[in-house]
């Protein structure tokens, strides 16, 4: 009798476990289809590509293709003018994980754009890395030797650095400069899936 209350009670804890792991992976199915339209719908943004929250994912299909490898998503743009590849990567901040996304010009050696997906800096110092006037200095800027963030810019790989944010200015040019290098790492693999597509 009582191994027959035990085989029940296990059933049943083994079915509730089931049940609610099945909902924890609906649930997270749900959150990752509206995360990567989010994504989907910056990067559109990012290149000035007309798109509304209906059509954001076919727009994406048309104007990107994605290759995985090294353990990273990459995005190529279809036009080849430029051709670019984007990717995400992150880092620690000052205070939080700061999370963005890069787009490379790789016949020019040079960053098309930036977007920082997700940070937790301090509002009006570090924060502004969210900011379109700071985003917009990354624009054509020389990923060779690699990206800078310095106090007063004189070279055409450097960028200023936000006044008062010294630390999370110099987190960001080690996320970028990790993201770029593991970019070149995987550069010859992306550039042979290119050719045979």
């Amino acid at each position: 009798m009582k191994d027959a209350k035990l085989i029940i009670f296990l059933l049943a804890i083994f079915t509730i476990c089931t049940l609610l792991l099945s909902f924890a992976q609906f649930f997270y199915d749900k959150a990752s289809v509206v995360f990567n339209r989010r994504l989907y719908a910056e990067i559109l943004n990012l290149y000035d590509i007309e798109h509304t929250f209906a059509t954001v994912d076919n727009d994406f299909a048309e104007s990107f293709s994605t290759i995985q490898t090294g353990g990273k998503t990459y995005y190529i743009s279809e036009n080849d003018n430029p051709r670019t590849i984007g990717f995400k990567t992150e880092g620690a901040g000052l205070w939080s994980t700061i999370e963005i996304f890069v787009s490379v010009k790789i016949e020019e050696e040079k960053i098309f754009g930036l977007l920082v997906l997700s940070q937790g800096e301090t509002p009006g110092l570090g924060a502004r890395i969210s900011e379109p006037q700071f985003l917009d200095t990354f624009h054509d800027l020389d990923i060779n030797p690699e990206v800078k963030i310095v106090k007063f810019s004189m070279a055409s790989n450097e960028v200023d650095a936000i006044s008062g944010a010294t630390k999370t200015s110099s987190a960001l040019e080690i996320i970028i400069n990790k993201g770029i290098s593991e970019l070149k790492q995987n550069l010859d693999y992306l550039n042979q899936t290119i050719e045979e597509k």
